[in-house]
């Protein structure tokens, strides 16, 4: 887009044939946009219909869909959902602002099932008193990596499933889904579309069960087509074949490829992080930040969301401090702080000083 000063520079057929265009959320930076032909947008609307059927959806569910209600993935999802036979979707847009109004619209509409990103789930889960989510049994959640110990929570402590998928909205509209058995993220659509997990530097294929860069080649679309796409996510494949009898190739989302911070002498993830602390009782569930130093500290700067500051969170503080240093093999300072900042419905992972709502 800035080389050509074109939206759409990978535009490739009249725009008499599109149906359907719009930006993304850019939540991970500017907008970027997308186009459907009519071929395009059916073929993209099966593949996200078997999508949510993997994590759950179910004919005659209500589905509340809380989504960007610009970007095309609105229309998508909603289309696809009709297709696997869901006739009621209560649609909503996906703010940490309107979590009051979601809660509302829980308690007084019942859905069965549920899209959201983390950060909205937690925020809405966070006191049980506040929010019961009543007939709901499926979320599917996006834009964060979870804990398995964090999904346990969220299945003992309120009877959900909470399944999350991984992929390409802002370009693509592409994504894998895990499935009840949560054994990595089933990538839906496999005759539509190569996905390569590669080294990030060459290009090259990693072996089976290294990490790479997830790019894809979205071999169906007309309208914007990829070539080799790169994602700037890291994923890793899983191997084996999952107890859901699916057959296709899964993989794990482990984040944004720069989405890492130094500390200690040692490079850390948000997943890594978001993995340690669903071990931790005290920071199960919790969001969190990671600031980024200009300088590698010593230590790793962590922040984590606590609505209320009480003498126990001092407790739950150095809980979280000496758990984590001992799993990630670094120091850690640890803060609680009663929000992080946030782009759209994403709680940003790392941030630098000049955002830190705790500096020292």
């Amino acid at each position: 887009m800035q080389r050509t000063g074109q939206a759409m520079p990978h535009l490739c057929v009249p725009r008499s044939e599109i149906r359907l265009a719009g930006p993304s959320a850019g939540t991970s930076g500017s907008s970027t946009y997308q186009a459907f032909t009519a071929a395009d947008l059916d073929t993209n609307i099966e593949m996200i219909a078997r999508m949510q059927w993997a994590g759950g959806f179910r004919p005659d569910d209500v589905l509340f869909l809380m989504t960007t209600p610009f970007a095309p993935w609105a229309h998508i999802a909603r289309e696809a959902a009709k297709k696997i036979g869901i006739n009621w979707i209560i649609f909503d847009d996906h703010v940490a602002q309107n979590v009051t109004r979601y809660a509302n619209t829980i308690r007084n509409l019942r859905p069965t099932v549920m899209h959201c990103g983390l950060s909205t789930l937690r925020y809405l889960t966070a006191d049980p008193n506040l929010t019961s989510l009543g007939d709901c049994h499926h979320v599917i959640i996006s834009g964060a990596e979870l804990g398995p110990e964090a999904r346990i929570d969220f299945r003992n402590r309120l009877g959900l499933e909470v399944t999350s998928n991984a992929g390409h909205g802002s370009d693509l509209n592409l994504f894998a889904v895990e499935c009840d058995q949560h054994d990595g993220h089933h990538w839906i659509g496999e005759e539509n579309v190569l996905v390569e997990i590669v080294d990030p530097d060459t290009g090259v294929p990693v072996s089976e069960g290294e990490i790479g860069e997830m790019v894809i080649t979205d071999f169906y679309r007309r309208a914007t087509p990829h070539l080799r796409w790169r994602t700037e996510d890291l994923f890793v494949e899983n191997t084996g074949a999952c107890a859901c009898g699916r057959t296709g190739r899964r993989y794990t989302c482990l984040g944004r490829a720069s989405n890492r911070v130094t500390a200690g002498g040692c490079h850390i993830h948000p997943y890594q992080v978001e993995a340690s602390l669903a071990r931790v009782m005290v920071g199960r569930n919790r969001e969190f930040a990671l600031i980024r130093h200009e300088d590698d500290p010593g230590f790793l700067d962590l922040r984590v969301v606590e609505a209320g500051h009480t003498e126990a969170d001092k407790a739950a503080a150095e809980t979280i401090k000496t758990h984590l240093g001992q799993e990630l093999g670094t120091r850690v300072r640890v803060r609680f702080v009663p929000k992080l900042p946030m782009v759209g419905y994403k709680t940003l992972r790392v941030i630098g000083p000049e955002m830190d709502p705790a500096p020292a």
